[in-house]
C-alpha cells in the first residue's frame, strides 16, 4: 500500500472520531463566543461592565479556556501517533500489507496536517473576530501590524517550521518506543529536555556569534534537520523490530 493510500485512510479514520470532533467543536464554539464577548466590551450594559464579580468570571473562565486549547492541541498529536498501539490493530496493518517505513511517513505527514487544521478550527474564527474589533481602532491595528512587521523575519519562520516537524518526529519516537501515549507525553518531555540540551551545547561550539543573522539560522537549520534524520531513523529501526 502507498503512502499516499495509508494517508487516505489515517484521515478518514480520524475525521470519524466523534468524541475528538464534538470536543473541538464545544471548544471552537466557546471560543468565538468569548472573541465576541472581549470584542464588545464596552458595548455589554453597565451593570456588567462594571460589575467585578462578573469580571472576576470573564478572567477565569478565559484562562481555563486558554488552558483547555492549550492541552487539546498539546494532547492531540500523541494521540494521533498512538491511536493503533492504543487499539492494538497494528498487527493487523502490517498484515494487510502496509509496510511500516510507510506508515511512519504517513504517520508524520498526518499528525502535522491534523494537528494545523486543530489549531486553525479552534483559533481562526476567534482570531480574525479580534483583528476586525482591531480594525476599528485604525491606531491600535497600525502599532499591532508595525510591531508584528518589526518582528518579522523569514529565517525565523523556516526556524519554527523546522521546529514543530522535528518536535512531531521526536513524538512519534516516543510513541513508538512506548507503544502509546500515556506513557510517551514523560518519555517526550525527557527527549526534549535532552534534545535542547544537545542543541544548545551543538550551538555554543558552533561560532555563530561572529556570523550574519543567514549564518546564524543556517547552524540552527542544520542542527534540526541533523535532529530530525536522527529521530526518524531511530523511530523506523524500533518500528521495524518490534513484535506486534
Amino acid at each position: 500500500m502507498t503512502i499516499q493510500r495509508i494517508v487516505k485512510m489515517e484521515f478518514f479514520k480520524f475525521f470519524h472520531e466523534k468524541v475528538y470532533m464534538l470536543v473541538f467543536g464545544i471548544i471552537a464554539v466557546l471560543n468565538i463566543i468569548f472573541a465576541l464577548v472581549l470584542a464588545n466590551a464596552q458595548s455589554l450594559p453597565a451593570e456588567l461592565y462594571g460589575n467585578k464579580t462578573f469580571g472576576s468570571f470573564m478572567i477565569i473562565s478565559i484562562m481555563l479556556l486558554i488552558a483547555a486549547n492549550f492541552i487539546l492541541l498539546y494532547w492531540y498529536p500523541f494521540h494521533v501517533l498512538s491511536v493503533d498501539y492504543n487499539n492494538d490493530v497494528l498487527a493487523l496493518m502490517m498484515a494487510s500489507g502496509i509496510k511500516r517505513k510507510h506508515l511512519f511517513y504517513a504517520k508524520l505527514i498526518v499528525t502535522i496536517c491534523l494537528s494545523m487544521l486543530a489549531a486553525v478550527v479552534l483559533l481562526l474564527i476567534p482570531g480574525t473576530l479580534l483583528v476586525v474589533e482591531l480594525n476599528k481602532n485604525i491606531g491600535m491595528l497600525q502599532l499591532v501590524f508595525s510591531s508584528f512587521m518589526d518582528n518579522f523575519s523569514w529565517y525565523y519562520l523556516v526556524d519554527l517550521i523546522l521546529a514543530y516537524i522535528t518536535t512531531v518526529t521526536l513524538m512519534l519516537l516516543a510513541c513508538t518506543w512506548m507503544r502509546g501515549a500515556k506513557k510517551a507525553i514523560l518519555v517526550f518531555i525527557g527527549l526534549t529536555w535532552v534534545y535542547r540540551i544537545v542543541t544548545s551545547l551543538t550551538l555554543i561550539v558552533i561560532p555563530t556569534i561572529d556570523m550574519n543573522e543567514m549564518g546564524h539560522y543556517l547552524a540552527i537549520y542544520g542542527v534540526q534537520i541533523i535532529a530530525m534524520v536522527l529521530f526518524g531513523y531511530i523511530t523506523q529501526r524500533i518500528m521495524a523490530k518490534q513484535n506486534l
